[in-house]
């Protein structure tokens, strides 16, 4: 007898590869999901987890929070007071949150906001006439939920009073410095940003 070598049973010659493991694991039965959240490398990866972990109901909100039998003095908004807070209510209903989408709906050029729920704002961007544009309106939206989510905590934890033009400003300024940086458009300026016109891009 020789000496003991591993062999990987999936393969012929008993050799390991990844694709052998992605042809066993589809060949299993495995269920696509209905849907994937789309991720854009135009925003670091920390803007991206806010709207991926929203998309789930993952964020610690006052009604997950209860949930989970931690206690919470409240579980209505903190930012509206008129609902409870949960992920579809901070981000899709609440009347700050919908002031926003309006109003980036107009600087993006776009039809009026109406979204039942987040996979509706997270599929905004949609077919355009560039891919581009699409992939910047997209940027935009995850800074959106980052920022939401952000101004929720200010209020939360350093009682901070919500300011929808300060919001809207504070989106549009980190979008543009995120996507000048990293989609290497070294052309785009603050002033064609502003007026959202990708086309002098």
């Amino acid at each position: 007898m020789g000496p003991d070598v591993w062999k990987w049973n999936y393969e012929v010659d008993g050799s390991f590869c990844v694709a052998s493991i992605k042809k066993s694991l589809g060949s299993a039965g495995r269920v696509s999901p209905d849907h994937v959240f789309e991720w854009n490398n135009w925003v670091p990866k920390k803007v991206g987890i806010v709207a991926w972990r929203a998309d789930m109901e993952r964020l610690p909100t006052m009604a997950a929070l209860a949930r989970r039998n931690v206690p919470v003095p409240n579980q209505m908004c903190v930012l509206c007071g008129d609902y409870a807070e949960t992920c579809d209510h901070i981000f899709v209903s609440c009347h700050f949150a919908q002031s926003i989408w309006q109003n980036l709906a107009i600087w993006c050029r776009m039809p009026p906001i109406i979204a039942f729920g987040i996979k509706d704002l997270l599929t905004l961007h949609g077919p355009r006439s560039s891919s581009r544009e699409s992939k910047a309106i997209h940027a935009v939206i995850l800074v959106t939920f980052w920022s939401i989510w952000k101004v929720r905590n200010e209020v939360v934890f350093n009682q901070a009073v919500p300011n929808v033009v300060k919001s809207l400003d504070e989106i549009k300024s980190m979008a543009y410095l995120w996507v000048k940086s990293r989609s290497k458009m070294a052309s785009l300026s603050w002033e064609n940003w502003s007026r959202f016109n990708l086309g002098a891009m």
